[in-house]
């Protein structure tokens, strides 16, 4: 296999870490492991995750911006489908491709409600300047194979991410099944008709139902923004809105092009150093009078060498990879982060995930359960934010700025980033850092922020703050009530149970990709096919199963529904690997361990039930292709309805 199949033609090389893991010294590794305890102290706060409101609050809800689309009513009239699938994102457009792949229905069959405008979901509605995705985009872009297009950049950005997602509904002709700025209110499931009750309310319009056989929550990881719970917001005369929100009426340019001359007067306050700041700080400088950025927590930040697909390179690589092309180019980047024993002779990504092993903390391994698994990855680890922290001193010419710009904690406690640019930014004379120690801003004046004794005068202020983590059902936002009236949430408040983390018992028919108790990865598109494949294979393997048992009569409709024992079954052999990820407990409080929240026994063990598959990856998708391969849909309760 040729080095330019693995990397392209115009990837220039990745910088290495020196240190050799041999000569790192206990001694030296036990001082590094008590700077890190100094700086997560700082982080812990009695309020946990409360120290958040998202962007529903009546107290920001100023902080919204979004255009208006026109509501198909034809849709509306059908009050009947197949497959409701709740979001049309990626997850929700993968679902849709494998479950019409599968020979189970036709498109007129599904239909997609989402609060969103368009085709893409997270990718809809971040549209800030710098937006790209992190994860290479030959493995992230899902369907490449299928739709056979090439990728423009290794990491392309936001708006051909949107084009993407509007090139995958438009090639299985899903662009007119699409409820779009309508919001799902509420499920409920009816035992009599065997169907779900889909309660919406399209954007302007009064609420209304749609009766669904079944329902798909691919609501995703990253549509609820969340900002700090703020004293004195609602006494700011500013401009305010969240990055996800992103106001080019405000700041001028678009998405395709963020000129936003309307900032050259401005001061312009960012809150946050995490993902999304590491990509839109460098444009806000461009253009703005000053950029002050408010710190709690510095990212790490590695070297990104994003650069263009080169056409030859990429025939080659398509030809020489075959079928299944994408799919061996995902599994390979999976087994690094996932540090797998051995590793991959070649790595096809070549990219800083890839060098970094110690990810798998966060992610699950299979040897996450080895006695030495935790002091072999902080070995990996330490060399790899050693070499961070030296970028850092060696690019940002303040020193006081860039001693707290290093980061002081295992990597995988705070999503990796990576940047060209994000560093150099703070070199400029209109950029300053305002870094909080820790705490995260306190207070919002008339005027501006009030931090660290001072007051800071700003025209707008930009929450660069993320979002709350999980799916619709389990944070609330959606009320899910299944058979005997009993509400999902409550149901996984009290212990969550699942069969391969898609189904829970007591919720016929309704499907959901995790993000519990299934295999994760950095590249969450992987995991959602997968989930997809598998959701699909058990939708369409039952619906035969159903027309073999009666073949002289019309099925019209059948439940599937995972037993109570299958799906204990399966929580147990969660928590039997739960200890892989123990890791992640003793990190800079962030939404990976809930804040840094400190629980009991009994805590403990009901949190253990939200984890994912602590062995990696790999092994869960082995898990639920050997169910698969069984043939026997084990664990699942299939019952049919036919036509009187």
């Amino acid at each position: 296999m040729s080095d330019k199949y693995i990397a392209g033609l115009e990837a220039p090389s990745i910088d290495q870490p020196t240190t050799n893991i041999a000569k790192t010294s206990e001694h030296d590794l036990q001082k590094t492991q008590d700077r890190y305890d100094v700086e997560r102290k700082k982080r812990l706060r009695p309020d946990g995750p409360t120290q958040y409101v998202g962007l529903t609050d009546e107290s920001t809800n100023n902080l919204h911006s979004n255009g208006n689309v026109t509501i198909d009513n034809k849709l509306l009239e059908q009050r009947k489908v197949r497959v409701l699938i709740v979001g049309a994102g990626f997850g929700g457009l993968l679902f849709a491709v494998r479950l019409l792949q599968s020979g189970f229905l036709h498109t007129t069959g599904i239909l997609f409600v989402d609060t969103a405008g368009g085709f893409g979901g997270t990718w809809w509605w971040n549209k800030y300047p710098g937006l790209a995705c992190d994860v290479e985009s030959y493995i992230y872009m899902p369907l490449l194979e299928e739709t056979k297009y090439m990728p423009s950049q290794k990491y392309v950005t936001g708006p051909e991410l949107r084009e993407h997602a509007n090139r995958i509904a438009g090639q299985w002709n899903l662009s007119g099944r699409a409820l779009f700025q309508t919001a799902v209110d509420k499920l409920a499931w009816n035992d009599q008709d065997g169907r779900w009750t889909v309660h919406i309310t399209p954007h302007g319009q009064s609420p209304t139902a749609i009766q669904s056989d079944f329902v798909i929550l691919a609501t995703g990881l990253l549509n609820s923004p969340k900002i700090p719970n703020l004293d004195g917001l609602e006494t700011y005369k500013g401009k305010i809105f969240h990055s996800s929100r992103w106001d080019y009426d405000y700041t001028g340019g678009s998405p395709s092009s963020p000129t936003m001359h309307r900032l050259q007067d401005k001061t312009i306050g960012f809150v946050g150093t995490g993902a999304s700041a590491i990509q839109a700080i460098p444009h806000l400088a461009q253009w703005a009078k000053k950029v002050i950025v408010f710190q709690r927590t510095p990212s790490a930040v590695d070297w990104r060498h994003n650069h263009s697909t080169d056409r030859s390179w990429w025939a080659r690589m398509v030809q020489e990879g075959g079928p299944g092309w994408q799919r061996e180019r995902m599994e390979n980047f999976n087994a690094f982060l996932s540090n797998e024993d051995p590793l991959p002779d070649i790595d096809l990504v070549g990219d800083g995930w890839t060098k970094m092993q110690s990810f798998s903390v966060l992610i699950g391994s299979p040897s996450g359960l080895d006695p030495d698994h935790m002091m072999r990855m902080h070995q990996l680890d330490l060399r790899r934010q050693e070499t961070i922290r030296r970028r850092v001193e060696a690019t940002v010419t303040n020193q006081s700025t860039a001693r707290v710009l290093k980061p002081w904690y295992p990597g995988w406690c705070k999503r990796p980033c990576f940047s060209d640019h994000f560093l150099t930014t703070f070199n400029r004379p209109n950029v300053s850092l305002v870094d909080t120690n820790g705490k995260g801003i306190q207070t919002v004046t008339d005027r501006g922020i009030l931090a660290e004794d001072q007051e800071y005068d700003l025209d707008a202020i930009i929450f660069g703050t993320g979002y709350s983590l999980g799916g619709s059902a389990d944070r609330g936002d959606l009320t899910v009530t299944g058979r005997d009236n009993q509400l999902l949430q409550e149901k996984w408040q009290k212990e969550l149970n699942s069969l391969h983390g898609v189904m829970t018992n007591g919720f016929p028919n309704l499907f959901f990709p995790g993000p519990y108790q299934t295999g994760a990865s950095a590249n969450q598109v992987y995991v959602l096919d997968q989930l997809a494949v598998h959701v699909a294979h058990i939708i369409s393997e039952a619906g035969k199963l159903t027309s073999e048992r009666k073949p002289n009569v019309t099925v019209s409709a059948f439940t599937i529904e995972p037993s109570s024992r299958s799906e204990g079954e399966w929580t147990s052999k969660v928590l039997m690997r739960a200890r892989a990820l123990g890791g992640v407990l003793d990190c800079t409080p962030g939404y990976f361990n809930r804040e840094g929240l400190q629980f009991d026994d009994r805590e403990a063990f009901l949190a253990a039930h939200f984890s994912i598959w602590g062995e990696g990856i790999k092994s869960y998708v082995k898990e639920i292709e050997d169910w698969r391969q069984k043939g026997d849909l084990a664990g699942l309760d299939i019952q049919s309805r036919h036509d009187a």
